[in-house]
């Protein structure tokens, strides 16, 4: 989330700049033009270019992110029996979890928070109150139906070309006169101003606030207020609200003067108004005596404003808007994030690597970490090492040699040297394309998949599903970074990992995330996590197992003995997904990346 706020920051903060660089070179133009540039980029920071290429990857073809192995995953597969008739048994190394020794980089995120929240309030409390003062006055406010005032008012809206007609009161207190409301907006006219001001001047100062109804500039301020108390710690959003007002003050200037007022007597009007009358407190309610005078001055009697854009600045301003819009809505449409790292990264390696036929024919698979970033694995069958090396669920493994899962291989790597140390994927990435001389590349296809949800509308989970409160992380005291550690007693639930029989799957201190792939080999399709569920689970789930699917397809070897006795009588995976853990696994398409393997090679064994 913070590095998601930085790159919003800093995208905006290159927007604020841009608009700056746009204002100036409109200097000349119309004051309306450069408050629209400066209201733009107001709304960029409530508008993220992240939610526009979200929303433009809805119309996209976009692979979805499939749940995959972390580093600590799936670690010991035996033939052992854990559980009556068992299949299979796995342990898993503990994956990262949340340190449960606090830190300053733990708590750093909760007193930001804290820090905003205060500024937040305070700023909101601060117009609030300001807010209820304006009010006030406006409930307070006589209306005004009919009078000199109420006919030049009408005047100046046949005019302006207003149909609805502004509502006008008199008011007995010293703020200036000042466009209240949005939808139904109220001149509220200080009662005793017609004693200082000519005829001339009167009319003046209406069309002025007819000007600021006309260009909806209350409603821009409440947007803008939006982005303030949002980003109120940003320099640059007090910046751009000062840029507002003064073009949207100057713009109204413009109206007045191209409406017909005599120049002068405007700028006496403004004046008077001014040693009078207080200024709105509120950006939200448009008065007239708002921004820098002297230089409102300067502009009125100068009026050195162009008539009109000149066509190339018109493309210009056309091109940039459109682009800062479909730029990122194409580029969501377009990008396809790439789930499946093609190459290592540099230099990430084994020290010296071992690949040897197993002629053991035990049925045992094993993986196991070695020491210094070292690893072996006993049993295993090339697919099984691509899978795990480009963490892929089972469908998103396609093509490859007809020995892909047949032939099975005793791999051994050990500690890396200097410079060549890297993740255990990267690592393995670079052991299948030295020794199996792998070659593969990307496809995204569209495919059945199971979207995992929370089965309540209510949010409440299952009674077999449980919020974790062991420290699973590879230093905590279950991690494997304090040494090997004993598998879990038959039939107990682990502490950190996995342990699955015949019918039944149990979880401890695991992410949603990483029980929905475990899950996809029982489903008998890929699952995604969609449950929005952060931290970590316990779990223990039940169900009748399908006699074809032992959960591991073409990865378990045909095991010795017995087949194991399934519980037909229990509920099928996904009523007891339901019913168990208060989840449901949806049916439906998306468009996935798979793995394509074009050629690969027996290893020389050494």
């Amino acid at each position: 989330m913070i590095a998601e706020l930085a790159n919003h920051l800093w995208q905006s903060t290159l927007v604020a700049g841009l608009a700056w660089l746009v204002t100036l070179v409109l200097r000349r133009d119309r004051a309306g033009v450069r408050h629209a540039v400066w209201l733009a980029a107001s709304l960029k920071f409530l508008v993220p270019f992240s939610a526009l290429t979200t929303l433009g990857a809805r119309f996209g073809w976009r692979p979805i992110v499939v749940a995959a192995f972390t580093p600590h995953d799936l670690l010991v597969a035996t033939g052992g029996g854990a559980f009556p008739g068992q299949a299979i048994r796995i342990a898993a190394h503990p994956s990262a979890g949340a340190s449960a020794m606090p830190s300053i980089w733990n708590v750093a995120p909760d007193v930001l928070i804290a820090v905003w929240s205060i500024g937040a309030a305070a700023l909101l409390a601060t117009w609030i109150v300001r807010w209820r003062r304006i009010s006030a006055v406006a409930r307070e406010a006589t209306p005004l139906v009919a009078g000199p005032i109420v006919d030049m008012l009408r005047a100046i809206e046949r005019r302006a070309n207003i149909t609805r007609p502004i509502a006008i009161a008199s008011s007995e207190s010293s703020l200036e006169p000042g466009v209240f409301g949005i939808v139904t907006p109220t001149l509220v006219w200080p009662s005793n101003l017609c004693d200082h001001l000519s005829p001339e001047q009167i009319e003046a100062i209406l069309a002025h606030e007819v000007a600021h109804v006309r260009r909806r500039d209350n409603l821009a301020a409440i947007v803008h207020l939006l982005a303030h108390a949002v980003f109120w710690f940003h320099p640059l959003v007090w910046w751009i609200g000062a840029r507002l007002v003064d073009e949207r003050e100057r713009a109204c200037d413009e109206a007045v003067v191209s409406g017909g007022s005599e120049r002068h007597a405007y700028a006496e009007s403004i004046l008077t108004t001014c040693r009078l009358f207080t200024e709105s407190p509120l950006a939200c309610v448009a008065g007239v005596t708002g921004a820098d005078l002297k230089k409102r001055i300067e502009h009125i009697m100068l009026n050195d404003v162009r008539s009109g854009l000149t066509g190339w600045k018109k493309g210009l301003l056309a091109v940039a808007g459109g682009a800062a819009i479909a730029a990122p809505f194409a580029i969501g449409i377009m990008r396809v994030t790439p789930l499946l790292a093609q190459q290592p990264s540099t230099n990430a390696a084994f020290d010296v690597t071992s690949v040897k036929v197993n002629t053991a024919a035990s049925g045992m698979i094993r993986m196991l970490p070695a020491a210094n970033g070292g690893w072996q694995a006993e049993n295993v069958s090339l697919g099984m090492l691509v899978r795990l090396a480009f963490q892929l669920q089972d469908n998103q493994l396609v093509g490859g040699p007809k020995w892909l899962f047949d032939d099975r291989f005793d791999v051994k790597g050990t500690g890396t040297a200097p410079g060549r140390d890297g993740p255990l994927f990267d690592k393995l990435k670079s052991m299948l394309k030295d020794r199996f001389k792998l070659v593969t590349h990307v496809e995204t296809r569209e495919s059945p998949i199971f979207a995992l949800v929370l089965a309540r509308s209510d949010g409440k989970l299952g009674e077999k599903l449980t919020l974790s409160t062991t420290d699973c992380t590879p230093t905590g005291p279950n991690g494997r970074g304090r040494g090997q550690q004993p598998l879990p007693v038959p039939g107990e639930r682990p502490k950190c990992g996995f342990m699955i029989g015949p019918g039944r799957i149990m979880v401890g201190g695991q992410t949603m995330a990483s029980f929905a792939q475990t899950l996809s080999r029982f489903a008998g399709g890929i699952v995604v996590d969609k449950t929005n569920l952060s931290g970590t689970f316990d779990i223990e789930l039940s169900y009748a197992l399908d006699p074809g699917n032992n959960g591991f397809g073409r990865d378990l070897p045909p095991q010795p003995g017995p087949p194991p006795v399934v519980n037909s009588d229990g509920p099928s995976i996904f009523a007891a997904v339901q019913e168990q853990l208060g989840l449901k696994l949806e049916s439906t398409k998306a468009p996935v990346d798979v793995l394509v393997i074009d050629s690969a090679e027996k290893p020389t064994p050494d």
